[in-house]
């Protein structure tokens, strides 16, 4: 009887502390996203024009609400939004000089992003904020197309876009 009385009362705990403090652990949970961090790279030992200024990672998919901390926006290194190529109704995206910056992504949809000085060269990078059907701005939609190095960068972006997000 002595032992039913405690496992009914530690239960009776947890329902309690669980309730109360419940809503808390979820809503910290939440807002304790990890940021994802873009490095901006100049490699002069790269075998390819493509890789030798570069966004690290150049391709993230992450939640919507996550924040994004660009690094390393200075000197020749700048982090702009491509109009038409980032979801319709977000603030234009423009970073320079700047050791960081942090922007949260919170409008579902894909961004594409260069850098002004090194873009020309493939200095271009995709994120993808949320799952595919809640995308504002879906690929198939974009009537803006890029050129040369940048092209064929966003074509490798595009493709890695299909492979792992489907």
């Amino acid at each position: 009887m002595i032992i039913r009385f405690f496992i009914l009362v530690g239960f009776l705990t947890i329902l309690t502390v669980g309730a109360f403090y419940g809503p808390f652990l979820i809503s910290t949970a939440a807002s304790n996203q990890k940021a994802t961090e873009v490095d901006q790279v100049t490699d002069p030992t790269a075998g390819h024009v493509l890789d030798m200024f570069r966004f690290e990672p150049d391709f993230v998919h992450l939640p919507v609400g996550t924040e994004v901390i660009f690094n390393n926006s200075r000197g020749q290194h700048t982090v702009n939004s491509i109009s038409g190529l980032i979801p319709e109704g977000v603030k234009e995206i423009s970073i320079a000089n700047t050791s960081t910056s942090t922007r949260t992504l919170d409008v579902p949809g894909i961004y594409v992003l260069t850098c002004k000085i090194h873009g020309r060269y493939g200095m271009v990078m995709m994120i993808a904020i949320g799952e595919p059907e809640t995308w504002t701005n879906p690929p198939e939609t974009w009537t803006k197309k890029l050129t040369n190095h940048p092209g064929k960068k966003l074509d490798q972006l595009l493709a890695r876009l299909k492979n792992e997000v489907g």
